[in-house]
């Protein structure tokens, strides 16, 4: 354990814990509600909509439309998209019932070759969309357009997905907290006075607020689980390696980066977890067996409640521990008793965590001056100016740039020894879970937090983190809210390759615990 790290946070929660006292006494004023939701069209699962598509009960205009006129009405108060392609997408989706009503395609067709024809997809901003902001919330890439699709956009348009939109991050997706200087900070759908997380934050907002049903976000230490529990949303990291990165920004063919990145999907509906991965995984030369039903009455089913309590490492909060245990209970049904995790959990993990990030050699350049892209700029040196506001980066993205700098607090050794500690934990659970094993984790240690403490929850994500460095997937599944109405939840985890295990599971936890619950008050027909 390293001691000067661990001292450093301990010292910042305790003056966390002073301040946000007085902020939430200072914030009690309620917040702006977002409008309901009263076109019925949004209430349907991605996968239910293409059904209706095909099957001509729909158009792909109204669908499409629907999406548009209800992103129009929310993102007022959430700042989520930061550019848009709403008339390009109106234009492809009458293209498409052009198509349908011509007999270009025929339903089987349809459902085997593009299972997302016509529906509406959002992109995180630092995977590349053609034509929209591709600037990865940076002023140094201020008016950079996309001049290509990513990969797995290129993907999801053959499947017949229509882009309308990208959505906000942090400044170099270096942060859980959505803010950056050139598009400012995205609202979560279920309180403003909170964050919708980040890197993907400004793909949950939009997607838990119900003016998304599929979207497109990234993950290098919780970027996509993270926002998926702040805005009561399902949120899938995959396997590393089984889909591409290229198109993201910011981007490095480091065979290490590339482990520790991966790209994946945010949904409102369990079922199109299932759908998407299908599409994104269509080039993947592994048998991850989609389409092979899962039998969860075979399931060895682990669980732990927290880390281990440490000094640096704040506790969680009961009523995640909660859904840890509601979901232990629920599978006593299938007759299966859960089991504490029994290996060493150590409280090491955030230095693990963090000896993997640092150890990439070539790791992109955070800091990109808006006057001159070659200027080399300082980590420690931006994250002091941006302390006072004098800085063209954002505190909590300098920060992570003066960590790669400097690799404090890590030594050479440091580095070498938490690796290999990694590796030996990592075999041990693949060991453990093997082709038919989960482990149900917290996904974060608490609901969402005040947007300016973010930078002082940064060693927390090893929740998360973890399973990025050991490769491994896993899915956060929403199970309600709290007594505040935030978005509370947990998450799945299961060896590589075995992908179907977590969205399966996701499937059955959505029909016992409810998924997804809209952020404003009714539904009207």
């Amino acid at each position: 354990m390293l001691l000067m790290l661990r001292m450093a946070f301990g010292i910042i929660y305790i003056i966390q814990a002073v301040f946000y006292r007085i902020t939430s006494f200072i914030d009690r004023k309620k917040p702006q509600k977002l409008p309901p939701i009263t076109d019925s069209l949004l209430t349907f699962s991605a996968t239910a909509l293409a059904r209706k598509i095909r099957q001509r009960e729909v158009t792909c205009y109204d669908v499409v439309n629907a999406y548009i006129l209800q992103i129009k009405k929310v993102n007022p108060i959430l700042n989520a998209v930061v550019d848009n392609r709403f008339f390009d997408a109106i234009y492809e989706a009458k293209i498409y019932d052009e198509q349908l009503a011509s007999g270009k395609f025929d339903i089987e067709t349809l459902e085997k070759e593009k299972p997302l024809y016509g529906i509406p997809l959002t992109v995180k901003e630092s995977c590349a969309l053609k034509g929209c902001s591709h600037t990865s919330g940076s002023l140094g890439r201020k008016g950079v357009k996309a001049s290509c699709d990513a990969v797995v956009i290129e993907l999801l348009r053959n499947a017949g997905a229509i882009p309308v939109c990208v959505t906000n991050i942090p400044e170099q997706c270096g942060g859980f907290e959505s803010a950056n200087l050139l598009y400012g900070r995205t609202y979560n759908p279920y309180d403003t006075r909170y964050t919708s997380g980040g890197s993907s934050g400004g793909e949950g907002a939009l997607i838990g607020a119900g003016a998304s049903v599929i979207g497109i976000g990234s993950d290098l230490a919780g970027s996509i689980r993270i926002p998926a529990l702040y805005n009561g949303i399902f949120g899938h990291k995959p396997t590393a390696g089984i889909i591409s990165n290229i198109g993201h920004f910011p981007y490095s063919e480091d065979k290490d980066f590339q482990k520790l990145l991966t790209t994946g999907p945010l949904t409102r509906y369990a079922e199109d977890l299932e759908l998407l991965m299908k599409v994104l995984t269509s080039t993947c030369d592994r048998n991850l067996r989609l389409d092979v039903p899962v039998d969860l009455r075979q399931l060895k089913v682990y669980y732990r409640f927290s880390m281990d309590e440490a000094f640096g490492i704040l506790p969680v909060v009961p009523e995640i521990k909660n859904c840890v245990q509601k979901v232990v209970t629920h599978f006593t049904q299938y007759d299966i008793r859960a089991e504490e995790l029994p290996i060493e959990w150590p409280t090491e993990l955030v230095e693990i965590m963090l000896a993997e990030l640092i150890n990439v050699k070539d790791f992109p350049q955070l800091l990109i001056d808006a006057n001159d892209p070659t200027l080399k700029k300082y980590g420690i040196i931006e994250f002091l100016k941006s302390l006072f506001g004098l800085s063209q980066h954002t505190t909590q993205t300098a920060l992570l740039a003066a960590i790669f700098d400097t690799h404090f607090p890590f030594s050479e050794s440091d580095i070498l020894h938490y690796i290999k500690q990694g590796k030996e934990i990592r075999q041990k659970l693949l060991d453990l879970l093997g082709e038919n094993g989960i482990f149900i984790y917290p996904t974060f240690r608490r609901p969402a937090i005040y947007p300016e403490f973010s930078v002082c929850e940064t060693l927390n994500t090893i929740y998360c983190g973890i399973f990025n460095t050991f490769g491994f997937p896993a899915v956060h599944v929403p199970m309600g809210l709290n007594h505040k109405g935030l978005p509370i939840g947990v998450q799945i985890v299961a060896a590589p390759y075995q992908d179907c295990l977590c969205l399966a599971v996701a499937k059955e936890l959505e029909t016992a615990f409810g998924g997804w619950v809209p952020p404003s008050i009714s539904i009207s027909e």
